[in-house]
């Protein structure tokens, strides 16, 4: 894919949409020929109570309700074609009844649940695009593709972060991970984007955008203990590249107790150095930014970073 992508939930439908309405279609007519077939010692019409209830999981509320009156009908007519002393009567019939009725009543707690997860997916999405902008698939020199996956399939929002930054001294690219997950991670990696789209594009060394990152999330973490919130211990790691094209063919890379990037090319896939390895998280040390070891990277290769969930 190219450019920035979202990846939204959908409720899951049996036999896809439009399709639902078959199973339970199917049972009820199974239920009233097998009954019309076997001996009068082994009734299964009221069997058919479980028509509405199925189709309570994979249709909507009208279409359930649809299905409870059928069943009650087709109860009707099949017990009707039995003698007297072989019918179920009334007790089954408050059965059928009783269960279309629930039956129903289900379809419309499932229905209302799968609304409201789908408004808290809306919501969900708008908050993570207010964060992360949408990039082009051509930016600032580079060809980029991603696509966004929090861990929380039905929260949708996560801590992951990524922006891509041109300026008069480069093009930087951060990429990183805050702790937890949540409208507190989303809340630091939103500081720490503002901060990297300000710095990326002023700050002609990489390191003094790296040590304003920091400090950013140094502040950020005062903020939230002065306030009162439990998360003012929260940490982020992440990878700053800093692609200043020309001669030497060199790309900066200063690692923030991240997982290192990976360089695809020709030759394969190899792990760029990422310095000392020491742990450096933001907001876990005040000792400034380490940039590791300079590598040479031609023009045509790509970065590749795997997920961090």
């Amino acid at each position: 894919m190219t450019g920035t992508g979202y990846k939204r939930w959908h409720p899951p439908r049996i036999c896809g949409r439009g399709y639902g309405w078959l199973l339970p279609s199917l049972l009820l007519v199974g239920i009233a020929l097998l009954d019309l077939e076997t001996g009068a010692e082994f009734r299964i019409v009221s069997w058919i109570v479980l028509v509405p209830g199925l189709a309570a999981a994979v249709c909507g509320v009208g279409t359930t309700a649809a299905f409870g009156l059928l069943s009650l009908v087709t109860y009707v007519l099949v017990d009707s074609a039995w003698p007297d002393q072989y019918k179920a009567g009334l007790p089954d019939f408050v059965l059928v009844a009783l269960g279309g009725a629930l039956a129903t009543l289900t379809a419309a707690l499932r229905m209302r649940q799968e609304r409201h997860m789908l408004r808290m997916q809306d919501v969900a999405e708008t908050t993570v695009r207010a964060v992360l902008r949408p990039l082009p698939a051509r930016w600032a020199g580079l060809e980029q593709a991603g696509v966004y996956l929090a861990a929380d399939v039905e929260a949708q929002v996560g801590g992951d972060f990524y922006d891509i930054q041109p300026g008069p001294y480069g093009t930087r690219v951060l990429l990183g991970d805050v702790q937890g997950k949540g409208l507190g991670a989303v809340e630091a990696a939103a500081a720490l984007l503002g901060t990297f789209r300000e710095a990326g594009y002023h700050e002609k060394d990489l390191g003094t955008v790296g040590e304003r990152l920091e400090i950013r999330m140094i502040r950020h973490r005062v903020h939230t203990t002065a306030i009162g919130r439990r998360d003012g211990d929260r940490f982020a790691t992440a990878v700053l590249v800093g692609f200043a094209w020309g001669e030497s063919g060199m790309v900066d890379v200063i690692n923030f107790g991240h997982e290192a990037p990976l360089a695809v090319g020709p030759h394969g896939v190899r792990e760029l150095p990422s310095g000392d390895g020491r742990r450096s998280a933001w907001a876990t040390w005040s000792a400034g930014c380490r940039r590791s070891t300079g590598c040479r990277w031609p023009r045509r290769r790509r970065c590749w970073r795997s997920p961090t969930g």
